[in-house]
Formats: structure tokens, C-alpha cells, sequence
């Protein structure tokens, strides 16, 4: 079933589901289920909270929980604009986070209350819808580059509906939500998916339980980016329950993929982008890399390959206060997405590559390379700078033509920019050249050769 909004979905759970597991999270080291009907009733007491606020946006800003799961609809249902943002930002860039999208009311917890508290607000008071409120995700992780994409509630049960018109969620599934639910393919193939079909969400524990999360809930589906499910085959991680494994968000190793096959998954891979509400492709056959084109998407290819997106139910409603850069993109409902790519004599999609100046990592976080790279540049005294993936790792390239480089030197300022940037995200090999980068007739960093 096609939901319209967040109301929609729950009261068909609460009337067609009511008794069946909803969610799964640990506490005090024991497993505890909430039943559809109360998480129903949970969303329903938590909206009163949202509906006294003062008047401003809401930013989400805790640990991933099944409290922040609650916190979420129940802003969205009150009519709340609803912010989510991954708890590991900190400092200067929660406050610029915070003033661009006019947050006047945070939802913290003990981790993050503290940075709350240190933050300078006067936000624009952005008035309660009289529907669901929108939600804004950003588009690179928490680089300073990042837009903030706004996606209705409708947009993202469109989205889920979309990709379960492909791959099936049971009603008798267990899915283990792993992703950052900050971030829109967590958000949609981890909770939204297996929700809009009356099935689990096993909420993960965090980082330190990634390891054995999937002994402890026993899925049967979890959604990961390539970097996880690397990380889950190389610890042995994947439990006998599990049947599917759906990968997206990044470029993925054939290798892994056949790993995971051979430990008798069921593998599919993804692709879809923020400003879609997630996926728009996924693969259905036996080759991971030869995606049909979901439902309710349209997927064309300009004239240098470029994919175009047309999905009316799915799409963006723009970047939040930044009209010049959504008509950049977005034309006549045509999404232009930067990504290359090709399709096979069975029609079937394939992703060849990027067309933007953006390197998408493993884990699905996007850095921005003329922004990095210009802040590398003026710290390394004005010196040559690209940064590109090298074997598997994020590394910056320093031209110095003096032959006489300080590798330590360099190494110290490249581990203080380090500082400013996600652990996740992090500049952490550095190569030193005398040669020029190569480039273009306009001066543009020829990225294929480095």
C-alpha cells in the first residue's frame, strides 16, 4: 500500500498490526519489543511535547535510539519543519547548521545537551505546518558544503512504497537498523521500508556493537553501505536468520558482494540520492550491478551520460533557501544528478562514475573536493592540493617542485585539518610529488589521472 503521509502508515499498523512487534531495542542488556499499537500510542503522547514548543524548527539532534525514532514522527506529525542531524557534529558547525535551518527548538540527549547549550541561536521563526511538517537532511554528511534537501513525509513513504515494489520487506521480517537515520538511505531502508510493510526495526546499539548487533536482534534483512557490510564479513558477523542484504549509498567491491552471496544472502544493490528520497534503482537478478528502475522513476541519459531522474511522488521540494542552487539541478522536475551512467541491452542501469568534483566514500558520506581542497592548499603555504581515493583511502596529494619536502611537517598540518573533519571522513594518507597535477585546458583537475 502507497501511504500519503506518516498518520496514514501508522494507523493502518495500529489497526492491521497492532499486537506484532514493531521495534526491538536493548536495555540493560535484555531485548525489549514494542508492539505496533504502542508505539502508536508512544508518537501520540510525545506529539503534545511538540505542539507547546515556541515557534521554530525542530532539530533532532541525539543518538540514534527508539527514542529519536519517536521524536521524529511525533515533531512530524505535530506539524513541526523537523532537522535531522547526525550526533557527531559538534562546535562551529552545529551553529551553522543550526542558523541555516532556522532551528529554534533542539530534542538532545546526554551526549550532545552540552553542545546545545554553548550555541548563539536567533533563528527565523518558521511557522507549524497545518499538515506533517517537512523533514531536512543534508546532502554530504556535515561538510560545510552541505544543502539542507526538503523531503515531505509523503515523499519518503513514496519512496519506500517504490523500493518494496521491487524488493519485498515481509510483515513477518526483522530488519536491524544500523545506517545514521540523519541520513535519507538509513532513514528510508531502515525504518521506512520495513514500517510501511508492518514489519521489525531492530535498533542497533552504536558503533561499539556493530560486531555482534546482528547476534543479538537475529534479522532476517539489514540495509548497509559497502564499508559495513566489509566490516560485518570480515568479523563473521552476519547471522544464519538473515535472507537479504540491501547495499547502497556508495561504490561497492564486486568481491564483498559475492562474499555475502556466498554466505547465503540474498544480495541487492541500491541507488538513489537525497534529493530523491532515497532509491530510485535497485537490482533484482543475479548481477548486483544491473539495476531496474523502480515503480514510480524515470531514468534517462543525457548526451555525455549524465543520469536524469524524473520521479514526481519522490522528489525534493527544493534546497532549504537556496532557490539558484535546486534550479541548478532541478528543471521542469528533471533532476540532474552528477552520476554517470549506462544502461545494458536488458535495460538494466548501471553506475559508470561521477560527473561532479564530489568523491562518495565507502560509508556513503561525500566530500566536496574544491572546498577540502582549497582549505588544504592555503594550509599546506599555497602548494598544489587534490585530494582522490587511493586504495580504499582518502588521500591528499601535495605538489612541492622543490624536491626538498618536509613529510613530517606536512603530515602534522594535514592531521590539524583532520581535526575539523567527521572520524569517518578523514584525510588519512598523504602523497607528496614534484610533478604537477594534471588539468585541463581550463585549469580543472583532471581527476581520472590522479
Amino acid at each position: 500500500m502507497k501511504f500519503t503521509s506518516f498518520e496514514e502508515m501508522l494507523t493502518r499498523n495500529l489497526h492491521d498490526y497492532a499486537d506484532k512487534p514493531a521495534f526491538r531495542y536493548e536495555k540493560d542488556g535484555s531485548c525489549v519489543t514494542v508492539t505496533h499499537a504502542e508505539f502508536f500510542a508512544d508518537v501520540t503522547n510525545r506529539k503534545k511535547y511538540f505542539l507547546d514548543l515556541p515557534l521554530g524548527a525542530v532539530g533532532l539532534y541525539r543518538a540514534y535510539t527508539y527514542e529519536w525514532i519517536r521524536d521524529m514522527f511525533a515533531s512530524v506529525l505535530a506539524g513541526r519543519q523537523t532537522v535531522l542531524i547526525d550526533p557527531s557534529v559538534e562546535g562551529a558547525l552545529l551553529q551553522k547548521i543550526a542558523l541555516y535551518a532556522d532551528i529554534a527548538n533542539f530534542v538532545t540527549d546526554d551526549t550532545t545537551a552540552d553542545e546545545v547549550a554553548a550555541l548563539q541561536l536567533s533563528p527565523v521563526r518558521v511557522p507549524t505546518a497545518q499538515g506533517e511538517g517537512n523533514l531536512l537532511f543534508f546532502t554530504s554528511g556535515t561538510t560545510g558544503a552541505s544543502k539542507a534537501v526538503v523531503l515531505t513525509s509523503k515523499s519518503l513513504c513514496a519512496s519506500a512504497w517504490n523500493g518494496n515494489d521491487k524488493l519485498t520487506c515481509r510483515p513477518d521480517d526483522n530488519l536491524l537498523a544500523l545506517l545514521p537515520l540523519s541520513h535519507v538511505f538509513g532513514f528510508v531502508c531502515s525504518m521506512m521500508w520495513p514500517l510501511s510493510q508492518g514489519a521489525c526495526v531492530s535498533v542497533g546499539r552504536g558503533m561499539r556493537h556493530l560486531h555482534d548487533d546482528c547476534a543479538f536482534f537475529r534479522p532476517t534483512v539489514i540495509s548497509v553501505v559497502p564499508s559495513l557490510l566489509a566490516f560485518l564479513l570480515a568479523k563473521q558477523a552476519l547471522n544464519p536468520e538473515l535472507r537479504v542484504v540491501l547495499v547502497g549509498a556508495g561504490p561497492m567491491d564486486g568481491k564483498i558482494l559475492a562474499a555475502a552471496a556466498a554466505a547465503g544472502c540474498e544480495v541487492h544493490f541500491g541507488y538513489g540520492l537525497t534529493e530523491t528520497s532515497s532509491g530510485v534503482a535497485i537490482s533484482t537478478g543475479d548481477d548486483p550491478f544491473a539495476m531496474t528502475v523502480c515503480h514510480d522513476s524515470k531514468i534517462t541519459l543525457a548526451e555525455d551520460g549524465e543520469i536524469l531522474i524524473y520521479c514526481p511522488e519522490c522528489m525534493m521540494q527544493g534546497y532549504y533557501k537556496m532557490p539558484e542552487a535546486t534550479a541548478a539541478v532541478l528543471k521542469d522536475g528533471v533532476l540532474s544528478t552528477g552520476d554517470l551512467g549506462s544502461f545494458d541491452r536488458d535495460g538494466k542501469l548501471h553506475i559508470t562514475g561521477r560527473k561532479k568534483d564530489i568523491l562518495v566514500l565507502p560509508n556513503g558520506n561525500k566530500i566536496y573536493l574544491p572546498e577540502w581542497e582549497q582549505e588544504l592548499q592555503a594550509a599546506f603555504g599555497g602548494n598544489e592540493t587534490a585530494i582522490t581515493m587511493k586504495d580504499g583511502v582518502v588521500t591528499a596529494i601535495v605538489v612541492d617542485k622543490s624536491g626538498n619536502a618536509d613529510v613530517a611537517a606536512l603530515k602534522a598540518v594535514l592531521d590539524e585539518f583532520n581535526r575539523s573533519k567527521p572520524f569517518d571522513m578523514q584525510v588519512t594518507s598523504l602523497c607528496v610529488t614534484e610533478s604537477p597535477l594534471p588539468r585541463t585546458a581550463t585549469g580543472k583537475i583532471k581527476r581520472w589521472m590522479l
